[in-house]
């Protein structure tokens, strides 16, 4: 069965639940997805401000509750929705799909599926740790059945020369969550309900994509496709107020914990004094609340005085170590 985001949950609000006493992380409750095997439908809190060197803007969406990214500057100030764009990153030595949150283009046509998937194919992520196995598309489109079929239409140079079966898969699951997810969150399927993604490309059906993958029937997500661990909140090169800062995000589910570590960056004050990589600020460990058909989760907040920093969750999985960290600007 396909699986999909129902993004319209509520988001947590971090920054009211816990407080961190003696460096030692303290687990709160966590939304989970019922049957998706997935902690997607949580946007995030921490407002989305990007690093003075980076070219985006910041604007908050205060229609819908959240914060929203522009990807370039603009005159007006009005926000522009928030978009689910998913890349490919290491998980542990295999690719796995992370999400990060994109505002939609200034040139929308009003299609949020498409915008999704043109952010996906054209678009840098916002973290340096992740990337992109499609090319900038020229024209993407997209319409909904009503069986929650959805059919996006991609012109061909969205497509890398080559890539390997095993490159394929990911990058078709690449596609397939954006739409679904999207589809979910402005509403254009039925809330709870599965659906699924027919890929045409200027119009037909059969295309040989990337020379590896037949596009042809219905494409469903693949609940392995995720990563098993990956920061939902904060995004990379958010800049936020020192003090207490929520973390969130998913976690395998067959682990207790997760390790967690914050460290100074470069640009940080702290060195080591013999001259070699520098201990850890904090460390330690957070529980992990799983759910039968669901992913695990974890939601915790630290508390950390102005500086630069990277935070890094971690645990293990089959595929040996998962993590993934995200650097941000305290204030």
């Amino acid at each position: 069965m396909s699986e999909q985001d129902p993004l319209e949950r509520p988001r947590l609000g971090l920054r009211r639940i816990l407080l961190v006493s003696g460096g030692a992380l303290l687990v709160s409750g966590v939304i989970l997805v019922p049957g998706t095997g997935l902690l997607q439908g949580v946007a995030p809190t921490t407002d989305l401000r990007v690093p003075p060197s980076a070219s985006a803007e910041l604007s908050t969406d205060t229609a819908a509750g959240g914060p929203v990214v522009d990807g370039s500057a603009r005159a007006s100030s009005a926000p522009r929705p928030l978009l689910p764009v998913y890349w490919v990153g290491d998980a542990g030595n295999r690719d796995g799909l992370f999400r990060e949150y994109l505002e939609a283009p200034a040139t929308s046509t009003g299609d949020p599926i498409a915008d999704a998937v043109l952010k996906m194919t054209s678009r840098e992520p916002l973290d340096p740790d992740y990337r992109s196995l499609w090319q900038p598309a020229s024209s993407v489109s997209s319409s909904i059945s009503t069986r929650n079929v959805i059919t996006v239409d991609l012109s061909p140079d969205a497509f890398s020369d080559r890539l390997d079966e095993g490159e394929a898969t990911p990058a078709l699951q690449q596609l397939v969550h954006p739409a679904t997810a999207t589809a979910a969150h402005a509403g254009l399927i039925t809330g709870g309900e599965a659906s699924s993604v027919v890929v045409l490309v200027d119009g037909q059906s059969g295309y040989r994509a990337f020379g590896a993958v037949d596009l042809r029937g219905e494409w469903g997500r693949d609940g392995s496709a995720p990563a098993p661990v990956w920061i939902i909140d904060p995004q990379e090169g958010v800049e936020a107020e020192a003090g207490t800062l929520g973390v969130h995000g998913q976690a395998p589910t067959d682990e207790q914990v997760v390790a967690w570590r914050v460290d100074r960056t470069a640009a940080g004050t702290s060195d080591s004094s013999a001259g070699g990589p520098a201990p850890p600020l904090q460390e330690g460990r957070a529980e992990v609340s799983p759910a039968e058909g669901a992913a695990g989760a974890y939601s915790s907040t630290v508390a950390l005085p102005p500086g630069r920093y990277e935070i890094t969750v971690s645990a293990r999985t089959p595929d040996g170590e998962a993590s993934d960290s995200k650097t941000v600007l305290l204030r």
